[in-house]
């Protein structure tokens, strides 16, 4: 990522990936973000088909994990990942992944909003983050530890952080 000076570079392309990317679950983390509640469960189940379903399973759990939100094939998902939740929540069902519909997406997205308790970034909060982030600075200059806390500041206030404009669509946090 970098600043408006071309040559000053805030993250690096890991930590880019790493806020950006899609998570990358080990087996611990894959059974607790995508431990559903009984309401999570009900938001994943009314989707219209399996893919729908496992679509929002995987939103729901990336999420969590990360506050943002993922465009991506179910093709590209890992298999483990896909099979976790088919042992979990669709036992002896057949999985064929198929294309989620746009619009089901942006559904999905504002049911995991309301979920959460979450609201989109707005450029009516970038004065707030401004703000916050020139009394950072007064306390350390280091561009890591201000864009910690600025993320911070987010999850406490419940915005989804701006995407990644460079970002390409497949793991682009939406």
């Amino acid at each position: 990522m970098r600043a408006l000076d071309k040559n000053l570079t805030i993250v690096s392309e890991t930590e880019k990936a790493a806020l950006y990317g899609l998570p990358d679950f080990d087996d611990f983390q894959r059974a607790e973000y995508f431990a559903l509640t009984a309401e999570e469960l009900a938001v994943a189940q009314q989707w219209e088909g399996l893919s729908g379903k496992i679509a929002c399973v995987l939103q729901i759990g990336y999420f969590k994990a990360k506050q943002a939100f993922f465009q991506f094939q179910l093709a590209q998902i890992p298999a483990e990942e896909i099979d976790f939740l088919m042992r979990r929540y669709f036992p002896g069902e057949a999985f064929r992944p198929r294309p989620v519909r746009k619009e089901e997406y942006y559904a999905q997205r504002k049911e995991i909003l309301r979920l959460f308790g979450y609201r989109f970034w707005s450029r009516t909060f970038l004065p707030r983050l401004q703000a916050h982030a020139a009394e950072l600075t007064r306390r350390d200059v280091t561009p890591a530890f201000i864009l910690t806390e600025l993320i911070a500041l987010l999850r406490q206030e419940k915005i989804v952080r701006p995407s990644s404009a460079r970002t390409p669509k497949k793991n682009t946090g939406h």
